[in-house]
């Protein structure tokens, strides 16, 4: 019967993707602009690395751009110009089109080689020895109902919290370990030059192996918020794409 023909295909093929995105050299929790960067830079540098993304579509808040306006700016144009988003010249900003660049960084992370399941929410952290080795997952709509279902677990060398304002790993961990992190979890208020130049240079490995970038930098270091100027978060998915591909690279080495 050709309905159970399709649905056995689904089925088997998700499956198969997912039993082989169990262990990785990164998990990237979050599929924003900065998260969706930095599995795309991974990727492309064959390091093995999966993104999860607890809504049903990725890119974060790139899709609505300015309150609805769905087109963004950058002032630096180098890494939409690579994944071949257009771009228009307005005085010192360049703008482009919302769902031209959700899409297609969405594609090139997709093409480089990460693999990404929508759908599906970290819970907690996987920590051994005081390092993060993981997270703990289930799928969404499991969660939003509230349904007591037992999660599973995907491995990592190295995680990134991408999740935006939230900081939801990062916030994980300051609820178990109290002294963590001693200030507030939130950005403050609007300074968009002193939150993408400072976002770029605080991203960094948080904790042992786990690194935060995008949004979640200014969240947790207290960084003013930024709105729909995306170049600073594109720039922090790089740069701890950077770093883990560094630490990796010297730990296989040694």
């Amino acid at each position: 019967m050709k309905e159970i023909e399709i649905s056995r295909t689904i089925i088997e093929h998700y499956h198969n993707k997912l039993l082989a995105c169990l262990e990785n050299d990164v998990v990237v929790v979050g599929s924003g602009p900065a998260g969706l960067t930095a599995a795309y830079y991974l990727a492309k540098n064959k390091i093995k690395t999966t993104v999860l993304e607890k809504r049903l579509s990725t890119g974060g808040g790139i899709w609505g751009g300015a309150a609805g306006y769905n087109i963004i700016t950058v002032e630096d144009k180098t890494i939409l110009e690579e994944i071949g988003v257009a771009t228009q010249k307005k005085e010192n900003l360049y703008t482009a089109d919302a769902i031209e660049f959700a899409a297609a960084l969405t594609y090139r992370a997709k093409s480089a080689g990460a693999e990404i399941f929508n759908l599906t929410e970290a819970e907690d952290i996987i920590l051994k020895n005081d390092f993060v080795k993981g997270v703990v997952v289930n799928n969404t709509t499991i969660r939003t109902t509230g349904l007591l279902v037992d999660p599973f677990c995907i491995a990592g060398r190295c995680v990134i919290d991408a999740t935006g304002h939230q900081a939801e790993l990062i916030n994980m961990i300051k609820t178990k370990k109290a002294d963590f992190h001693p200030g507030q979890l939130q950005e403050g208020f609007m300074d968009v030059e002193k939150a993408e130049t400072e976002g770029i240079e605080k991203t960094c490995e948080i904790y042992p192996s786990l690194y935060i970038t995008g949004m979640s930098v200014c969240s947790v270091f207290g960084l003013p918020r930024m709105g729909p100027i995306f170049g600073g978060m594109l720039a922090s998915g790089k740069k701890a794409a950077e770093l883990i591909n560094e630490k990796i690279e010297s730990t296989n080495t040694s």
